[in-house]
């Protein structure tokens, strides 16, 4: 089964339901809580079978990567490479990556 990918509003109430995707990352756990309060991303999720895989944080005006993290047990599967793909699809566009991904 392919992954899924939705956008999901940027708010606590969802943001809270990231535990298990970033246990391994707790410095986007504090990123995510910035930008909760700027406003200026919009969150996009990638599911497996009903579970949260994966989440990316998407600058609001472009379709440009800020970040995104993929749960440690789907690491190494192509599921980072699918999510992003994805995304652009469902922006409309090809999703631009932050320099340090791309060089």
């Amino acid at each position: 089964m392919p992954i899924s990918v939705q956008a999901h509003p940027l708010t606590q109430q969802e943001c809270d339901t990231f535990d298990k995707v970033l246990r391994e990352d707790p410095q986007y756990r504090e990123k995510l809580a910035s930008a909760l309060s700027t406003g200026d991303r919009r969150l996009f999720v990638a599911h497996f079978n009903g579970q949260r895989v994966a989440i990316a944080l998407i600058e609001e005006n472009q379709p440009c990567l800020d970040w995104m993290v993929v749960h440690p047990a789907t690491r190494g599967r192509g599921v980072g490479k699918d999510f992003v793909r994805l995304i652009g699809k469902a922006l409309g566009e090809p999703l631009t990556l932050p320099d340090h991904c791309t060089g």
